[in-house]
């Protein structure tokens, strides 16, 4: 049986729907189905501890991947989730200011000047 150490995993609000090893990406469904067939191995290598193997267990009739390291009952595959960098937006204009500013351009091109005083 080949066995995969996972370095990373995506996951949304349904829980993890990607896998990340050294050998490539795969789905999780994928891996569910390698997992319960007996073909493939996964495991976590967390920090300083023997890899954790990584099962495939069943909840309200769907089946999800589960690794546990630290003893806790909580999934730590989720501690792997991959993190999108946070980005800033810029804030828009209220809306009293973009109305204001439509407003003096309505009116500039109405009587063909700006009204502005500098």
């Amino acid at each position: 049986m080949t066995q995969h150490i996972i370095e990373f995993v995506a996951r949304d609000r349904t829980g993890i729907t990607t896998v990340v090893t050294a050998d490539g990406v795969s789905d999780a469904d994928t891996v569910i189905r390698a997992i319960s067939a007996g073909h493939s191995g996964y495991a976590v290598a967390a920090s300083g501890i023997r890899p954790a193997p990584v099962r495939s267990l069943m909840a309200l009739g769907t089946p999800y991947l589960f690794a546990n390291w630290d003893g806790s009952k909580r999934n730590n595959l989720h501690d792997l989730a991959f993190t999108a960098p946070i980005r800033t937006v810029p804030s828009a204009p209220s809306a009293g200011v973009r109305f204001r500013t439509a407003v003096v351009a309505s009116l500039a091109s109405l009587f063909g000047r700006s009204h502005h005083r500098a």
